[in-house]
Formats: structure tokens, sequence, C-alpha cells
């Protein structure tokens, strides 16, 4: 269905430019910001591995259970969520494009529950939140923001092992008031560091999220771009660059078979099923395409397969 373009379809494709995207620029900025100052250093946690190892076992029931929830909804740009230019999207126009803001819950048996991605916190669903009525709400249109299971209500008294992050772009931190400052934070490399003009607008508001948590623990990937996480082979970190230079994808091995996580590699149920990549939402617009077809082609050898995609449900 087309969506005709509206004051609320600008706001959104702006919101959208900056938040979701925030990668594509006409020319280099010379003093371009980083996405955060906070620290980052080596991850202390995983070790790396080989794809042929991981996939020789992802068919095997794993013991990580997962529950994916939808923390808030929103609307993005379609021109950035998928290349329109690609001609398998030809019939298919620009507009607002429903979005989901999830967060991943991965709970280990010895190693506690973890989180892929963080939602939105529970505070965000108060219409007078100042990310909602100062400058930087107004930017991304978050009037249109609703939150529907803040992170901390879900979590309840649950504790938090650890944050798993696909990358550092702002709406997948929305979350972080809601877990605990002592918590690790593990993502892709040099994802603090990845520089943007964007940044200029979200990088106050990043650095506020992280204030007072240890550095950030960055993926050390190497040979194949895989990394075993928990070192039992249950869960796996693989290198997925394009959206951003440092993006990340996991894969958990669980009761009901393997569970791959995106990210942004792909937003849309359109793009996964018609193995076209993001448009405008993407720093190397190749790279997003290698990245989208790498994981594509390891569900499709894996049938079993559940994917959760970056910002829709499948």
């Amino acid at each position: 269905m087309s969506i005709h373009a509206t004051p609320l379809v600008s706001r959104a494709l702006l919101a959208s430019a900056l938040l979701l995207g925030a990668c594509t620029e006409p020319s280099p900025a010379p003093k371009a910001p980083p996405a955060s100052t906070h620290d980052a250093g080596k991850a202390t946690l995983g070790e790396p591995t080989t794809l042929q190892a991981m996939e020789a076992l992802l068919d095997d029931a794993g013991p990580i259970t997962v529950q994916t929830v939808v923390s808030a909804r929103w609307e993005s740009s379609r021109s950035g969520l998928i290349n329109l230019e690609h001609e398998r999207a030809a019939a298919l126009t620009d507009g607002a494009e429903p979005v989901e803001i999830t967060f991943h819950a991965l709970a280990h048996p010895t190693r506690g529950l973890y989180i892929i991605d963080t939602g939105a916190a529970q505070a965000l669903a108060a219409h007078d939140h100042p990310l909602r009525t100062g400058a930087v709400g107004q930017a991304f249109n978050f009037g249109a923001l609703r939150v529907e299971v803040g992170l901390g209500v879900w979590r309840g008294d649950r504790s938090l092992a650890g944050v798993l992050l696909t990358h550092l772009h702002f709406d997948h931190v929305l979350g972080l008031p809601d877990v605990a400052r002592d918590v690790p934070i593990f993502l892709g490399p040099g994802e603090s560091a990845f520089e943007s003009s964007f940044h200029a607008l979200t990088q106050p508001v990043v650095d506020q999220l992280l204030d007072g948590r240890a550095a950030l623990q960055e993926w050390v990937f190497d040979g194949d771009g895989a990394i075993d996480v928990f070192g039992d082979a249950s869960l796996f970190a693989l290198a997925a660059p394009g959206h951003t230079p440092g993006s990340v994808a996991y894969v958990a091995r669980t009761p009901e078979g393997p569970v791959l996580f995106t990210g942004d590699v792909c937003h849309t149920v359109w793009g996964w099923r018609n193995d076209v990549e993001p448009g405008t939402f993407s720093y190397d617009r190749a790279d997003s395409a290698r990245s989208l077809a790498f994981l594509r082609a390891l569900a499709a050898r894996h049938p079993s397969m559940q994917v959760r995609l970056g910002h829709q449900s499948l």
C-alpha cells in the first residue's frame, strides 16, 4: 500500500535518517563525531571459532531458551529500510513503514540471562519523558513511538548477566535505563568509534545512557568472523558489516533448533523474503548485500532455523 507524504511522514523520514540509518553521507564530514565517547576495550567473553565448526552443531538441540519481545512500535522510511533501487523492489514506493523495537531474551542454564539489544525503557511510555518533549524527541518523531512492554517491566526482579548489541544505533539502546549499571555490554569492533555527522545529535544521548557503566566490550573476530560466545557452542556472534562497520548477528542453539538474530542486516520481512538489502540505512550498501546473502544462505542450509529480523517479525 502506498503511503502519501504528510508532515508526520516527513518527520518520520527525518527521524529515520538520523536514527535507524544514520550512515549514508553525500561527502565525508571533516570532523564527524563517533557514535559514543564511552570507553571500549577487548571483550572478556568468547573465543574464535569457524563457521564449519558452528554449522556442524547448529541442527542439534541446544540449551538456550529464547523469547523475543516487541518492546515498542514506531515507523520509518521504506527507502531506508529497503533498497528501492534494486530491480526486485521496482513495485515498491517510498513512505512510512511500520517498525518494531525489540529485545531478545536468552536464558542459559549456567551463564544466566542475556539480552540481544534492549528494546525501550519503561519510562519512555510517559508522554512527558524528555526524549519525547525535547529536541531529540521531536527530530525522531517520538510522538509516534508506542511503548508496549518496557524492558524493566518485562525483567521484573530478574538480573541480567549481559547485553549483546547488534550495533550501537540509538534505537537499539533505548532500554539501557532499565539495565543495572554493572551489567557488561558487548558489541562489534569499532562500533563506538564509528564516525558519522548524524552522531552530532545522537552521541550525547548515547553517552548519557552509557554514563557510569564499565567500558564497552568489543568482539574480536578472527578468520571466519565467528565467535563462540560462551565457549560451549550454544551461542555464536557473527561479523555482519554493512549497516554499520561493526554490525553483528547472533545464532543461538535452542531445544527447538537454531535461532538467527539478524540485527539491521535486514530490517523487514519484505527485504528478507525478496533478498533485498537495506537502502539508505547502510554505511556500505555492498557490504549490506553481502551480509544479507551470507545470513540467508546460512538459514537456507538449516531449514529448522528461526529468523528474528531487525525491526519486523517474520
